[in-house]
């Protein structure tokens, strides 16, 4: 029987459109190119009514229908039907293009994410996650088209182009939210696909060795695989965090400048407003808008003027779209529909009493955020000259992805402490060569800096301006460009760019933008009510002083008595993903020191179920309580089992464990390595066999020990 392909997480993203459409699914690794174009025609509402292609990136060779009537290169044309996906995508990161429409030229980037251990189910596709919504954009004439209808929709006040009135007359009438994405929906539509491997596989073509990772880390698009972690990072978990309670983050949020002037802005319409044909208000209106509700007070040059000069500078107004501190919260109002226009008249809109509650306005904070915010995808809007993206051969989305990796770091950094741009550029860019690096360093420093005056203005982080910044930039620019003497002589050490430091309404807001993402962003707490099993297995993702808020809150729920009896069932079992739980259990059942826990584990380590014998055992150990007939074995038993949970998940995942637990593990090892073989755990052998192999470079002596202790496993059975 052949090795069942793993399962590939692909994220499929539409070209050309800002901010970026995108869909994130699942699937097996085998599934054929045939199959994928199904998929894509799926997940972005296409007709499958034109020809498509696939096309590899470097190589020129392209996949294509063979029963289409397109001319074929015998050279660089195949059979779409006959090649699986992991021919064309072979490492995490790599990437292909998918062309639908050669008239319109519907361009879609799909890149591997992360290759997942086969599925124990039936074959089938799932989405796992997406951005915005897609509407029906058939023979519309192509990405600038669909990108016009979109901003066309999200926009009342501008006019349609007359070839899309009718679709954007439609759209508004129907309440097509831009924004929205519904997952469910489209995994339900997946589910009726079947994604089944290549039927006319070439004879030739050898069985398939299904890839993992990229060896050290990302293939990049020449071809050329890069040490640093691939920049999109989305599906790895984030640490968990406790946020402020939701009436406190409510508060701030209604004195947030921008979500205040659109509240008072749709009150303001309550006896109706008249608007011009272009939806804005008109001129008088605009100008007794900004004076009545203090709107010129988020205006640099009408707040900088003298009360006479400011009504003077008003009364030359010729459009209520020309000033920003108006036309930006009146199109807020328009797109949440706290202002609706019926008739020529603005008034209240259905959804202003709701938006007025705690939740309410926390939803319409956390949207205006994450719409400013999308917009950083996109390179055209960070103020990088044209010359040097098409120098470059970059496209505008081409910065999907950092935007994220900024966003996450920032979320990481712990409560009242600052984020270090310098150490993040260089996380980023390491190992890069010099070319590349300073042109990740440009791009980040541009987003941080457009970043933070988003977050800023929506009161999400405190930001400290780097006085060199432009300067800064314009160095790097002028490297990248190749221009002699430019440098400054730092190429090597990224410079400074904005401090920022996340309020308590910025981690909520970040928050949310990473759930749409598909990010799992736990909270401290939210396990109260999960089953043991859930708790341990989440607990693994988890760093300490987050581990022991959650341990702390989980027993507090329901009592040390339960808490214990839950934690040792949760232990029992030999197998690795048991280990795994013991590994998380271990340190929960610590805290256990009230008499009826302490009986419940006495029970457990005198009765004679694997894994919670040994789990009980070690924990009352602990507290300087060795049970009856458990002896110094015990120690060693531990150990094996703490090493076979990581061996258990993968091999590269025994070596992580070592080197971030080495300064515990190491002592350990070192002093039991000649007695381990002794030890009666099932996994004894395969653990020292790997640890012996994953210490060969850091400690000879040691490894050499370890995997001679391997040889004698059995030994005294066989006596």
């Amino acid at each position: 029987m052949s090795e069942p392909a793993p399962t590939y997480q692909l994220k499929i993203t539409l070209r050309e459109i800002s901010p970026p459409i995108w869909r994130r699914v699942t699937l097996p690794a085998d599934t054929s190119l045939a199959c994928l174009h199904d998929i894509i025609q799926t997940c972005f509402g296409w007709h499958d009514s034109h020809l498509h292609a696939f096309t590899e990136p470097g190589s020129g060779r392209q996949f294509l229908d063979f029963n289409s009537p397109l001319d074929r290169d015998l050279r660089l044309d195949f059979d779409e039907e006959s090649t699986y996906l992991a021919e064309v995508l072979p490492y995490e990161g790599s990437r292909l293009e998918y062309t639908y429409d050669f008239g319109d030229d519907w361009r879609h980037r799909i890149t591997l994410e992360k290759t997942l251990p086969a599925s124990a189910g039936e074959r089938r596709v799932h989405c796992t996650g997406g951005r915005r919504a897609m509407p029906a954009a058939e023979d519309l004439g192509g990405a600038w088209g669909l990108q016009a209808v979109l901003d066309a929709v999200a926009d009342c006040s501008a006019p349609a182009h007359e070839s899309w009135t009718d679709l954007v007359e439609t759209l508004r009438e129907e309440g097509f939210d831009p924004t929205g994405f519904d997952r469910e929906a489209l995994d339900r539509e997946l589910a009726e696909l079947d994604p089944q491997p290549p039927t006319a596989a070439p004879a030739a073509n050898p069985a398939p060795e299904w890839p993992a990772a990229a060896p050290g880390g990302r293939l990049c698009s020449s071809g050329e695989i890069h040490d640093d972690q691939d920049l999109d990072i989305e599906f790895l978990p984030v640490r968990p965090v406790s946020l402020a309670p939701r009436a406190d983050l409510a508060a701030t949020a209604r004195e947030v400048p921008p979500i205040n002037a659109v509240l008072r802005l749709a009150h303001w319409c309550q006896d109706g407003r008249a608007v011009t044909s272009r939806d804005v208000l008109k001129p008088t209106l605009g100008r007794a808008a900004v004076q009545e509700l203090g709107l010129w007070a988020q205006d640099n040059e009408l707040s900088a003027l003298q009360p006479k000069q400011r009504d003077n500078r008003l009364a030359r107004l010729r459009s209520s779209g020309d000033l920003p501190c108006l036309d930006n919260p009146w199109r807020l109002a328009l797109f949440t529909n706290l202002v609706e226009i019926r008739s020529g008249t603005a008034r209240p809109g259905t959804d202003l009493s709701t938006a007025e509650t705690d939740e309410g306005v926390l939803h319409l904070w956390s949207k205006a955020l994450a719409a400013e915010l999308d917009e950083l995808d996109n390179l055209g809007t960070l103020g990088l000259p044209p010359v040097l993206l098409a120098a470059l051969g970059m496209q505008s989305e081409d910065g999907t992805g950092l935007t994220a990796a900024v966003l996450r770091a920032l979320y990481e950094v712990p409560d009242d402490e600052w984020l270090d741009t310098a150490l993040l550029v260089e996380a980023l860019r390491k190992n890069l060569p010099t070319h590349e690096a300073r042109l990740i360093e440009l791009l980040l420093l541009q987003i941080l800096d457009q970043a933070a005056l988003i977050l800023a203005e929506y009161q999400a982080a405190d930001v400290k301006s780097s006085p060199e910044t432009g300067r800064t930039h314009a160095h790097i620019l002028l490297d990248t460009l190749g221009v002699k003497g430019a440098s400054d002589g730092s190429g090597d050490t990224p410079l400074p760019g904005p401090r920022l430091r996340l309020t308590p309404l910025g981690r909520h807001g970040l928050r949310e933008c990473l759930l749409a993402e598909g990010v799992p962003a736990p909270l401290i707490g939210e396990l109260a009510d999960a089953d043991a099993p859930t708790l341990l297995e989440a607990l693994l993702d988890y760093d300490p002083a987050s581990a022991h808020a959650e341990i702390t809150g989980w027993i507090n729920h329901r009592g040390q008595g339960p808490a214990a009896v839950q934690l040792i069932d949760a232990c029992a079992g030999l197998e690795a993903d048991a280990a795994l739980r013991r590994l998380s259990a271990a340190p929960v059942l610590a805290e256990l020191d009230e008499p009826r826990a302490l009986a419940v584990l006495r029970k457990a380590a005198a009765s004679q179920v694997p894994g919670c014998v040994q789990s009980a055992a070690i924990a009352l150990a602990g507290r300087g309580e060795t049970p009856e007939g458990h002896g110094p074995e015990l120690q060693h038993w531990g150990l094996i089992d703490q090493l076979w949970g990581p061996l258990g998940v993968a091999d590269e995942a025994l070596s992580a464990f070592l080197n971030q637990e080495g300064d515990e593990v190491m002592p350990l090892l070192e002093q039991t390595a000649d007695d381990l073989w002794r030890c009666a755990h099932p996994a004894t052998r395969a653990v020292l066999e790997a640890a012996g192999r994953h210490l060969k470079t850091r400690d000879k002596v040691l490894a050499k020990r370890l995997r001679k202790s391997a040889t004698k496993v059995g030994s005294q059975r066989r006596q």
